[in-house]
């Protein structure tokens, strides 16, 4: 009776509840097991999908004990009714309740249990899994032995990823963790379909450091996966104990990275002993780089590395703080295990101290061996050393070497070793050499070019050079060995400190046709701008040569700033660059201005970075408009750094002008077919700009000397050669349109049908019938293959011919499809290269016809002018000898020729342009000045500097005698007096010799009439006569007098300091047309100012003369004042003269005075206002000591309290403006008022009085009107309870109208 008739079926509901419904169950056996003595019990032995319980047989059941299938270390059966398993090395023996000698439940249970573990890991041998398995006896292993082959031998679907979904969730079930679909999901799909063999843990880093341990886990027994990779991930102590599990069990690890995870020595201790404890284990690659191992940790790992069966290919203990010691046990591991020889090709040890001695490592690096990469940066080696043994050991298969930050300083020995020399001369694979940050000495750089160019057996090297300080002793040396070198594919000289040595450097490098690639940045961070024109001027002449190679161009964080724009101009017509890197050069969005014209007509760059420029929106707008007409750039670095500061100004904006130019990148990745015309015209446009001048100017003269002979009648060469004279004329005109006919021809020949259209058309068309055929092929494959398989299914054959018609249908492919690929991509890319071809043709026709029109006609005309006839070109066999021997000059002259077109170009940017003369033609340039774009305007009037003259005479300051702007505003300090001049001084003496130049003496500078500096000429020596004057009213104390000189002593060293600081050299020098432009701008500023101030002056005139009428007395001191003011011209003076005379007043006319008529507004002002307060003092009553004394004691009360301003020292010489006006009728003083009520000016600045005069005389006769009457109302107003108020509030209100807040702030 078997175990399955034996269990009731209330045995098994129970079972089932109390297990769950989820668990499923494959087979149920009842069981005996012993428990003491001879005593057994009834158990139920469920079996699951990835465990094994045991139940009790009583109803209801429970589970006794459980355990997992991985945890089964043995299977035992010596009997046929017994079964024993050992879990965890404790045995369970398990007896059948059948009878002794039959095996039927035992084998039953034991093939249940293998084939579950098939089912989870089907591409494992059982014996892996579970160490022992003896059944007794070997026939009844014969099933498990079939099953074994049906699973090894691939009969059974492993599922995707060789089964890691059902690997995983058993690994769940074992650790007791639960299952994550989103994990199996991925694994399944993503990992799937890229057919990748590599888990990555940084893909589930999202996860808990827990859900990783089955992850991890389900490597254990798993096939697919061939590569562990955990970088720079921080794990936890569990994940690491699985990961060295997962070592020590897998039979498909090849590449293990664990770089960077925080691993120490104990860890290696670990990893070493996983490794020894699985000798099945195919490792190939193993990573501990960035881990603190140290020297204790790398002996621990030597051990398993020198006993590995196989060999390594990949070993990374990179910054891992190895020493000495360490290494050269490693080493010592590598040079013992026979099969690294052969199988090491990648050893770093970088960032380790190697500074002792490693002959062990010399001693593996000088055997025989397979090496191709080695990284030795900064370790300290010793390079001598080094390159002995690699010398002995690395010829043969070493292609990249780098040795980064090692110094090649040494004390001991300053010359370098031959083998040094010697291995760069015989090294057979070399690719890749690094010597970044190396201190390079110049010897060892000598002989590292002069080794390479010895070299015939290596090509296409990349060499890096940067960060070696070479200076001009390495500059040199490039200079010399550079061109010689053709096994360079690679150049990287950045952060050298070339400097101005830079220009014959990339000289001697454009020499060299193998460089593809070239880095110059970081080598003009501290050069003078002067100097950088001509190193730009080198790389621009080296891209636009026409035999030029270079393919990529890196000339990043130079700040070059405007000096960029000469390469700029130069990329629109270059054919070579594809690669473009200028970041960090702040060209701002002039330069973006240039990179855009250049990028609407470039067809060859691909890749451009030109982030950290400070270009903004402006800059980006223009580049997105140039990209609309471009179909060659692909790609675009995002330039973050600009991007962001545009990004917090106006985000939306920047974000549609970067999409609009990512959307223009992605058609221009798509491929299509370009237009050949607009080449054609740009090509028309180079040849045009520079040659139509040239050749109409030979024209229109040599013309002109053929009708001069025809009228004179003179037969210098007979009628026949001014006929030829006469066609060569014709060809000349024919030339300029020349490349236009060739572009008609390729046109009329696209018309007629293009061949190469016509063959892809044809060639599509052949595909798709091929395509079709082959489609039709394979259904038929595919029908066949499955009626062989399942032959009863597929038995009729309307079934067959149902599946045939589906396939067929599915089958199908547009003949659009096939067309589209072949003829416009494919035969896009093809035509587009032809265009290149046809018009490299064209140029070269046109450019060549062009040369020789020009040669003929400047020759014709010389030969005419000078009175010979012109000579035809003979075609005799001696001339076109000749001509043949002279086409080798061609390119000579040609050369020549560019040098001087290019020095005229430079001569004429630098002079002085007049606007008014006549523009000189320029010469003929070469091809590479065609097409090189000329400078900006705005590029010139930022960087021209004015040449210094070549004679040796004496230098004079170019800005000296510039004219100064006039001033606007009142001097703060007293000047001299205007009127002291003499009456009969002649204004025009002197003024021939003022300005001629260079007649000025030590003595007297240079200055111009309307300079600032032109008043003090009259104020020296005119402080003595200032007491003397005859309208001061009487002399001036001293203390007035002592303040008087100190204020001019004052204002004269102030004067010579500015005038000192004006003088001093300025950090930028302005070219001379910005100069001129200044000196024209200040010219009609100050025609302005002066206007302004006239018309203002006429104004006042006519207030005062309202003023006179309305008042004797105002009348009087009006006309004293208009007579102080002498600035106004002499159409101004006589009308002054002409309504006093009307008036009836007799005033003194005018004066004179040399000199008055060039001074500014500001020149006399001040004498003008002391004049004024002379005169009013005058008119006034002297007042009683009693009065002064009062004065003194009350102050009185100040009209502008909440304003504070700056003491000139003038107060006690000032007087009040209101003690010129009458107190009353008669003269005499009013009895309501006094001393106290009156408004005291005595604490006001004098500038505020200035300002106050000023505003007066600006006022209107209607505003002057009713200020007369306020006057006359406070003085005559008897009925008024408090008239001296009511005059206090009439001065408030002339301060009021007349001074303004701006007034005060700015005095």
């Amino acid at each position: 009776m078997s175990g399955r008739n034996i269990i009731t079926r209330e045995l098994s509901d129970s079972i089932r509840q109390c297990l769950g419904r989820k668990v499923k169950l494959t087979l149920k056996v009842l069981v005996k097991v012993e428990t003491r003595g001879d005593k057994t019990e009834n158990r139920v032995l469920a079996f699951a999908s990835c465990r094994l319980f045991v139940l009790t047989a009583k109803v209801p059941t429970r589970v006794d004990q459980h355990f997992h299938y991985l945890d089964i270390q043995g299977i035992e059966s010596r009997k046929p009714n017994q079964l024993c398993l050992t879990v965890c090395d404790r045995v369970y023996t398990y007896y059948t309740t059948h009878e002794e000698n039959s095996s039927h439940e035992v084998d039953t249970m034991v093939l249940s249990l293998c084939t579950a573990l098939k089912n989870i890991f089907p591409s494992v041998p059982l014996t892996h899994i579970i160490r022992k398995v003896e059944i007794q006896p070997p026939k009844r292993m014969q099933q498990l032995e079939e099953l074994e082959r049906a699973t090894l031998g691939g009969t059974r679907d492993m599922g995707p990823c060789g089964g890691f979904s059902t690997q995983y969730m058993c690994m769940c079930d074992y650790h007791a963790l639960p299952y994550r679909e989103e994990v199996a999901w991925d694994v399944d799909t993503i990992y799937l379909s890229h057919d990748t063999r590599e888990l990555y843990l940084h893909d589930f880093d999202y996860l808990e450091q827990k859900d990783l341990i089955p992850i991890i886990s389900a490597l254990e027994y798993n096939t697919w996966f061939r590569k562990l990779r955990a970088s720079h991930s921080k794990l936890s102590h569990e994940a690491i104990e699985r990961i060295l599990h997962v070592v020590s069990k897998s039979l498909s690890l090849e590449e293990i990275y664990l770089d960077n995870i925080g691993a120490k020595a104990e860890f290696a201790n670990k990893l070493s002993l996983a490794l020894l404890s699985n000798s099945n284990i195919p490792l190939q690659k193993l990573d501990l780089s960035h881990n603190p191992l140290e020297d204790k940790g790398a002996i621990h790992i030597s051990n398993p590395i020198g006993r590995q069966a196989k060999g390594l290919s990949h070993l990374n203990l990179s910054h891992c703080g190895l020493t000495g010691k360490g290494v050269n046990m490693l080493a010592h591991s590598l040079s013992v295990n026979k099969y690294m020889c052969q199988t090491l090709t990648f050893l770093n040890l970088a960032g380790n101290s190697l500074r002792d001695d490693v002959n062990n490592l010399y001693n593996f690096l000088a055997q025989p061996n397979t090496l191709k990469t080695l990284d030795l940066s900064a370790t300290e080696c010793a390079i001598d050393a080094l390159f002995g043994a690699l010398l002995r050991g690395c010829t043969s298969s070493l292609a990249q070497l780098i040795l980064s930050r090692n110094s090649f300083g040494s004390k001991k020995s300053r010359e370098m070793l031959p083998s040094f020399k010697q291995y760069f001369t015989s090294t057979l694979a070399l690719k890749t050499l690094t010597f970044s940050q190396c201190k390079l000495p110049s010897d060892a750089l000598k002989n590292v070019l002069l080794g390479l160019a010895c070299n015939e057996n290596i090509s296409e090297v990349d060499l890096d050079l940067s960060s070696n300080h070479l200076g001009a002793t390495g500059a040199q040396i490039l200079e010399s060995c550079i061109h010689g070198v053709r096994c360079l594919a690679a150049l990287d000289i950045s952060d050298n400190g070339l400097e101005t040595q830079l220009g014959p450097v990339v000289a001697a490098i454009s020499k060299n046709k193998s460089i593809k690639k070239l880095n110059i940045g970081r080598n003009l961070n501290s050069i003078k701008s002067k100097h950088v024109y001509h190193v730009m001027e080198a790389v621009v002449q080296m891209i636009q040569e026409e035999d030029c190679v270079l393919e990529s161009l890196f000339i990043n964080d130079s700040r070059l700033k405007t000096d960029l724009h000469n390469l700029l101009n130069a990329l629109g017509s270059n054919h070579c660059l594809q690669n473009l890197d200028i970041s960090g050069n702040y060209m701002g969005d002039s330069g973006a201005r240039l990179l855009a014209k250049a990028l609407q007509i470039n067809s060859k760059l691909q890749f451009i970075s030109y982030d950290r420029n400070n270009v903004t929106l402006q800059g980006y707008s223009d580049i997105a408009y140039a990209l609309q007409s471009n179909y060659s750039v692909k790609f675009l670095p995002f330039p973050v750094h600009d991007a962001m500061l545009c990004m917090k100004t106006a985000p939306e904006r920047t974000e549609n002008i970067m999409r609009r130019i990512q959307d223009i990148l992605y058609r221009n990745v798509s491929p299509m077919k370009y237009s050949n015309g607009q080449a054609f015209r740009l090509q028309q446009g180079f040849l045009l700009s520079s040659t139509q001048q040239q050749v109409d100017r030979l024209v229109l003269q040599t013309g002109e000397v053929v009708r001069t002979l025809r009228r004179s009648g003179s037969d210098l060469g007979g009628s026949n050669s001014l006929q030829w004279v006469e066609g060569l004329i014709a060809d000349a005109d024919n030339s300029k349109q020349l490349i236009s006919h060739l572009h008609d021809v390729v046109l009329r020949r696209d018309d007629a049908g293009n061949p190469i259209e016509t063959k892809l058309h044809q060639l599509s068309s052949d595909l798709y019938t091929v395509i079709s055929n082959n489609l039709q092929d394979t259904v038929e494959s595919m029908v066949r293959s499955a009626q062989d398989k399942c032959p009863n299914v597929l038995s009729e054959e309307k079934v067959v011919n149902d599946i045939r018609t589906a396939c067929l249908a599915k089958s199908q492919l547009s003949y659009q499809l096939v067309e589209s690929a072949i003829v416009e991509q494919a035969g896009s890319v093809i035509l587009n290269k032809v265009n290149e071809v046809n018009l490299a043709v064209a140029s070269t026709v046109s450019d060549r016809v062009i040369d020789e029109v020009v040669e003929s006609l400047s020759k014709t005309c010389k030969n005419l002018q000078s009175g010979e006839g012109p000579r035809k070109r003979a075609s005799t066999g001696t001339e076109m000898g000749g001509r043949e021997r002279g086409s080798s000059e061609s390119s000579t002259r040609s050369e020549r020729s560019d040098t001087v077109s290019q020095g005229d170009d430079t001569t004429s940017q630098k002079s002085d342009p007049s606007p008014l003369a006549t523009p000189q033609l320029p010469k003929r340039k070469s091809l590479h000045g065609r097409k090189l774009r000329p400078q900006s305007v705005v590029a010139e009037s930022l960087d021209s500097v004015s040449e210094l003259p070549s004679s040796c005479g004496q230098l004079q300051h170019l800005g000296k005698a510039r004219p100064r702007r006039v001033k606007t505003r009142a001097p703060t300090r007293p000047m001299g007096r205007a009127d002291l001049v003499e009456e009969d001084h002649d204004i025009s003496e002197g003024v021939d010799t003022f300005f001629r130049p260079g007649s000025s003496t030590p003595t007297t500078p240079l200055i111009s009439p309307d300079s600032e500096n032109s008043p003090r000429l009259l104020k020296y020596g005119s402080t003595s006569s200032v007491e003397s004057s005859p309208h001061t009213g009487g002399g001036r104390t001293g203390s007035e007098r002592g303040s008087i000189e100190s204020l001019t002593r004052s204002d004269s060293l102030a004067r010579s300091e500015s005038d000192v600081t004006r003088d001093s050299p300025r950090p930028h020098t302005k070219s001379r047309d910005t100069e001129e432009e200044d000196e024209e701008e200040e010219e009609e500023v100050s025609l302005e100012e002066k206007s302004s101030h006239s018309v203002r002056s006429l104004i006042g005139r006519q207030a005062n003369e309202g003023m006179a009428k309305r008042s004797p007395d105002m009348s009087a001191r009006k006309a004293s004042t208009s007579s102080s003011i002498s600035y106004a011209d002499e159409s101004l003076s006589s009308l002054d003269k002409s309504r006093s005379e009307e008036d009836g007043k007799e005033d003194s006319p005018p004066r004179k005075i040399a000199g008055l008529h060039k001074m500014g507004i500001g020149g006399n002002i001040l004498a003008e206002m002391k004049k004024i307060q002379e005169k009013r003092t005058s008119f006034l009553p002297k007042d009683d000591e009693k009065d002064k004394e009062e004065k003194k004691e009350s102050p009185s009360s100040n009209l502008l309290a909440g304003v504070r301003l700056r003491s000139t020292g003038l107060a006690d010489s000032l007087m009040s403006p209101t003690n010129g006006f009458p107190r009353g009728s008669g003269g005499s003083k009013s009895p309501n008022c006094n001393r106290d009520s009156c408004i005291d000016t005595s604490g006001v600045a004098p500038e505020l009085l200035v300002l106050l005069d000023k505003r007066r005389s600006t006022l209107t006769t209607n505003q002057l009107e009713e200020l007369e009457e306020t006057w006359v109302d406070g003085e005559r107003g008897e009925d008024s309870l408090c008239p001296p108020l009511h005059r206090q509030t009439s001065h408030k209100h002339v301060l009021a109208t007349d001074l303004s807040l701006e007034d005060v702030v700015n005095v």
